[in-house]
């Protein structure tokens, strides 16, 4: 399945967000790293061709004000994972966890505080870890 990466202007922070859009299927997702935002429109009903598709053969969901993005690098995964913060609860979590885990290396959150991205690192052990992500 082929698809189309744009940059695009965030609909809630206005910073910068990309989407992934899959031609052939018209499926489209919206990631905001800096805020959280997060937008996608996927198709339910996979048993129907293409031109069949109804209003109700589609699933929409939206994180219009979101908590938060974070950010987190661990030693046995060698590249950033990034995702969405729906509330407080969920923020909490992630530090709580991020605190107990040996193997997180990085762990920041952005948010967006009156108008501005505001981060927060909770973890920054890069600078122990080499180019390879070894240890020092």
């Amino acid at each position: 399945m082929g698809s189309v990466i744009d940059y695009i202007e965030c609909p809630n922070c206005k910073q910068e967000a990309y989407s992934d859009f899959y031609y052939k299927t018209g499926e489209e997702y919206v990631n905001c790293n800096k805020c959280g935002y997060r937008y996608s429109a996927t198709i339910k009903n996979r048993n129907k061709k293409l031109t069949e598709l109804t209003e109700s053969d589609w699933e929409i969901n939206e994180l219009k004000n979101p908590y938060g993005a974070y950010r987190f690098r661990s030693s046995k995964i060698h590249h950033d994972q990034c995702g969405s913060l729906a509330n407080e609860e969920q923020y909490n979590l992630l530090v709580t966890n991020a605190e107990v885990d040996v193997d997180i290396e990085f762990c920041s959150v952005s948010k967006l505080i009156n108008g501005e991205i505001v981060t927060e690192v909770i973890i920054d052990n890069v600078s122990t870890v080499d180019s390879e992500c070894k240890n020092k």
